[in-house]
C-alpha cells in the first residue's frame, strides 16, 4: 500500500521503493520511543512560533495570531497529485476537529500555485474545518519550517512546539487514524 510519494523533479508521485516497513508503522513507532515528559498537563500555551502573513486557499488573509494560544502544533505539507494524502483528507478533518482547543491545524500545500482549484476541491468533500489552515507552502516567513518538512516525501508532518521546538523527527507518510494517537501521546492527556 502506498502510504508516501517520494517527490520528484516533474512533481510526480512514486512508491519509495527504499522502505522495507509501511511508513505508518515506522513513523508510529518513532513517536511511541520519543521522550514525552515535555508534555506535561502543565504545559504551557503558547502562539504559533513563526511570524507569517499569507493567503489560505480563498484568498482570505492569514497570520500566525489566526491560531491563538494552542499547546502544540500539527504542520503537514501536502500535495493534490499525492493519493496518500488525498486519501487522508477525511481523517485529518476528524483529528482537527478533535483536537481543535489544544492543537493549531496548518497545511502547506506543495502545488498550492498550480492547482488552487483542486486543493479547494480536496479540502471542501474532506470537510477540513476551517480552523485548519491550508496556505502555499512557498509563503516566504514560512521557509524555515519547510525545510524541516522537506524529507523528499509527501505527505510529511511535524508536530511542532510553541517555543519553535520539534520534538519529534518528522512523521513520513499518511498516518490517518494514528495522527490521533500520535496527538494523545504529545499532549499527556490519555
Amino acid at each position: 500500500m502506498l502510504t508516501a510519494c517520494v517527490l520528484l523533479s516533474n512533481g510526480g508521485c512514486q512508491s519509495p521503493a527504499e522502505q522495507s516497513k509501511d511508513a505508518s508503522q515506522s513513523a508510529a513507532a518513532t513517536v511511541a520511543e520519543a521522550d514525552s515528559a515535555t508534555f506535561q498537563d502543565g504545559f504551557p500555551y503558547g502562539a504559533f512560533p513563526f511570524a507569517f502573513s499569507t493567503e489560505d486557499l480563498y484568498g482570505d488573509a492569514v497570520t500566525a495570531e489566526a491560531f491563538g494560544e494552542k499547546r502544540l502544533f500539527f504542520v503537514h505539507y501536502w500535495a493534490t497529485w499525492c493519493g496518500p494524502c488525498v486519501n487522508e483528507m477525511p481523517e485529518l478533518a476528524k483529528v482537527a476537529e478533535e483536537y481543535a482547543d489544544d492543537v493549531g491545524f496548518i497545511a502547506l500545500l506543495d502545488d498550492y500555485s498550480s492547482n488552487i482549484e483542486g486543493a479547494k476541491r480536496i479540502v471542501e468533500s474532506a470537510g477540513i474545518p476551517p480552523a485548519f489552515i491550508m496556505v502555499d507552502a512557498d509563503a516566504l516567513e514560512l521557509q524555515a519550517l519547510l525545510r524541516e518538512l522537506q524529507t523528499g516525501y509527501v505527505p510529511t508532518t511535524v508536530i511542532l512546539e510553541p517555543t519553535g521546538e520539534i520534538p519529534y523527527p518528522p512523521i513520513i507518510g499518511a498516518m490517518g487514524p494514528g495522527y490521533a494517537e500520535i496527538l494523545d501521546q504529545a499532549l499527556g492527556e490519555r
